[in-house]
């Protein structure tokens, strides 16, 4: 069995891709949002403010989630679990609900 060997600059460098792809992907969803925001306002349509909130939930707040729940568990010293379980399940029940938000906003008139 060959152990798992990894030095801190692909540690480093593999955290970094991370990081960018996760920054991309808050972007890209603050746009969806701004633009789902923008057809409200033009518009006046209730269920184009309740699809820009699902969306904020889907897309930018998990994200938001991951990032401060890392870098305050670093300054904190969390134990693992925070990790692997709780922010997860924050994470997961935040998607839940934006799919929630969505849902409505489609079914209401």
């Amino acid at each position: 069995m060959i152990p798992l060997h990894a030095d801190s600059a692909s540690v480093y460098a593999a955290y970094l891709v991370l990081l960018g792809i996760t920054l991309v992907a808050i972007a890209m969803g603050l746009f969806i949002v701004f633009q789902a925001y923008r057809g409200y306002r033009r518009n006046q349509s209730q269920p184009m403010l309740y699809l820009a909130i699902g969306f904020a939930l889907l897309t930018v707040i998990p994200f938001g989630i991951s990032l401060a729940g890392a870098s305050v568990g670093q300054l904190l010293g969390a134990e693992p679990i925070v990790y692997t379980y709780y922010l997860p399940i924050v994470g997961r029940i935040v998607e839940v609900c934006g799919l929630g938000v969505i849902l409505y906003s489609l079914s209401i008139r």
